[in-house]
């Protein structure tokens, strides 16, 4: 059963609708703009070098996520809240372990896709695919930077980040199908 309106809920649905669409606009620019920056390699001819070559990429998403874990248990260290079994962990704690979660379930599905993308298409298109991926990882920086100040304020994050996802899902689909 779906739960009751907060009527005190400090940001409506549409505001948090406007802040994903701004989100995903600017994860849209961030990407055409980096597109301009990336030269092509001719070693890209290889699909070895292409799959190489993307997994280089994942590395500031790995980073951002290392950032959130690092943060947690820094947190539980100045806490000295060391038991998460124990219903004892602050607000703080909670949003960030949200966020690391969040990360984790769309890492677990952008990692791959990526990848299977950079394998299955031309030489021409790795700067596209390093674009996505540097988008993604800025996304989630967005997004638990965000979840930690105001919840509400994950949307842009949330949003840029998942449609990062949606489109390397659909290009590596697209790539192997077509």
């Amino acid at each position: 059963m779906p739960e009751p309106p907060n009527p005190g809920a400090s940001v409506s649905r549409s505001v948090s609708l406007l802040l994903a669409s701004t989100g995903i606009a600017a994860g849209i620019l961030g990407w055409k703009s980096l597109l301009g920056i990336i030269p092509t390699d001719p070693a890209w001819s290889s699909m070895a070098a292409r799959v190489g070559t993307a997994a280089l990429a994942l590395l500031p998403g790995a980073i951002v996520l290392w950032l959130m874990i690092a943060t947690q248990m820094a947190a539980r260290i100045v806490t000295g809240r060391f038991h998460p079994t124990e219903e004892c962990d602050t607000a703080f704690m909670r949003l960030n372990q949200r966020a690391i979660t969040n990360t984790v379930e769309q890492s677990l599905g952008f990692f791959p896709a990526l990848l299977a993308l950079a394998a299955g298409v031309a030489a021409s298109f790795m700067p596209q695919v390093i674009a996505l991926a540097l988008v993604f990882a800025a996304a989630r920086l967005i997004f638990w930077l965000g979840y930690l100040t105001r919840p509400a304020l994950r949307a842009p994050g949330m949003a840029a980040s998942f449609a990062t996802l949606t489109a390397t899902l659909i290009g590596a689909v697209w790539a192997w199908l077509v």
